[in-house]
């Protein structure tokens, strides 16, 4: 968490003296399409949106070190009965923003996930689990700040996400019908505080920004826990190729805890060292990744956006799946 801290100081200072966005006229107003609450809307107006998100995870990880399957099962040099490697998580992220008056706008972001998880065993099998449910809905109030604050030309934003996204997912697994881990269950359980700051700056022929994310569980769920607070900061750069396209490069950082409390339903599996995903203590890391996309705004006013991150650097709690590869597909409408 220091070296997120140390991180989110920098992203401030190096944009502090910064002016901010225009209106968006150009592809390249808003953030890459993977940022979150980048920008607000003028009075009266409403922007829909639609998100496809894929993340790719592939072969275990503890700390820095990938680790062969070997290296996880009790057949080989590990701890553990079952060894997942790798996971599918796909998201469809619908939104809505409204803007009451001309400095407020509210977002509400619905999703519906879909993951499916491969599994090998000691003894030499093979088995694969799948969930899908919706997920947390959330809603978030963004703002700039007042004319006479220190940081004026700053976008914050505040809100909350819903328990809505289910808990009890359950697949066929050689144990039988049970209830699946800490990664394939749907909701966190809680509600969810989210708070930010980020800008937006475009200039004649570019435009760069930065956001500072983070969503924090408010108690622990119905099960007995708490999923772990996640925190990241995101910078990016973008360039105009003409008035419809423009392509962009970012750098995130991410910071996850581990989980706080268990759920007792895992209590004979974790006590049996059964599979790794269902230790709360192992769902923690950090990782750093390089994204690039493109966006397209037609003169309609519809646009369209890409963009594909891939991890330069993770250290996790492990042994865990490590991150691959995420896409993001988009598209938004303003009017």
């Amino acid at each position: 968490m220091k070296l997120f801290l140390k991180g989110a100081a920098l992203g401030l200072a190096l944009f502090s003296a910064c002016a901010s966005a225009t209106d968006a006229t150009r592809p390249d107003d808003h953030a890459p399409i993977g940022v979150m609450g980048d920008h607000t809307h003028h009075k009266g107006e409403w922007m829909l949106s639609y998100r496809y998100m894929l993340m790719r995870m592939e072969d275990n990880r503890d700390g820095t070190k990938r680790l062969d399957e070997s290296e996880v099962l009790i057949s080989g040099t590990g701890d553990y009965r079952v060894a997942p490697t790798d996971m599918d998580m796909v998201m469809h992220m619908l939104g809505v923003m409204y803007a009451p008056t001309e400095n407020l706008t509210l977002m509400a972001m619905i999703p519906y996930v879909e993951n499916d998880m491969d599994h090998v065993t000691a003894m030499g099998g093979a088995f694969s689990t799948e969930s899908s449910n919706l997920g947390d809905i959330s809603l978030t109030a963004l703002s700039s700040f007042s004319k006479t604050s220190p940081l004026p030309e700053w976008l914050w934003q505040l809100g909350l996400s819903f328990p809505t996204g289910d808990q009890d997912q359950r697949d066929l697994t050689p144990m039988g019908n049970s209830v699946l881990p800490y990664s394939m269950q749907i909701g966190s359980g809680s509600y969810n505080l989210i708070a930010g700051l980020g800008k937006n700056v475009s200039r004649e022929r570019d435009a760069f920004g930065v956001q500072l994310r983070g969503i924090f569980p408010l108690d622990k769920n119905d099960d007995d826990y708490k999923v772990g607070n996640r925190a990241t900061v995101s910078a990016w750069y973008s360039r105009l190729l003409n008035q419809s396209f423009s392509v962009s490069v970012r750098g995130l950082y991410e910071f996850r805890d581990n989980y706080s409390g268990e759920d007792p339903r895992y209590a004979m599996a974790q006590a049996t060292n059964l599979v790794p995903t269902v230790d709360p203590d192992l769902r923690g890391g950090a990782r750093f990744d390089i994204a690039v996309g493109v966006n397209w705004l037609h003169s309609s006013g519809h646009r369209l956006a890409l963009e594909y991150q891939v991890p330069a650097w993770q250290d996790l709690d492990g042994p865990q799946l490590e991150t691959d590869s995420v896409l993001t597909v988009g598209w938004q409408l303003a009017f």
